[in-house]
């Protein structure tokens, strides 16, 4: 298993890590509740803003192996330019939003037939 290596933020950078996971962490939340918000995609993105927030939350991400590959990815994931991650990133909230209007056209389209 790989050593944690957490960076030493200032406590201005960790506050607003932590902010911004815990938003991402409501959004997530709302999400698997929700069908029109992408549920994973926002815990995802709370993982990776609270393990940077946070020393405890990294070394819990890092103890469990599910948690540990994704977080792999992302660490990579970094190494990409931020217009193509802020690319990637549309294209996947684009894709959430076609589908989840798809399934709302779809669910519309049961009930009228129902009451038909």
């Amino acid at each position: 298993m790989k050593k944690v290596i957490h960076v030493e933020l200032s406590k201005p950078m960790k506050l607003i890590y932590l902010a911004f996971g815990l938003v991402c962490l409501g959004f997530g939340l709302l999400g698997l509740i929700f069908p029109i918000l992408p549920g994973v995609l926002f815990l995802l993105a709370a993982l990776f803003l609270l393990s940077r927030g946070s020393a405890r939350i990294a070394r819990f991400a890092q103890s469990n192996s599910q948690i540990r590959k994704i977080q792999t990815r992302l660490d990579r994931m970094q190494a990409v330019s931020v217009p193509d991650q802020l690319r990637l990133a549309g294209w996947m909230v684009l894709e959430t939003g076609v589908r989840s209007a798809q399934f709302m056209s779809r669910s519309v389209s049961r009930v009228r037939d129902r009451f038909r």
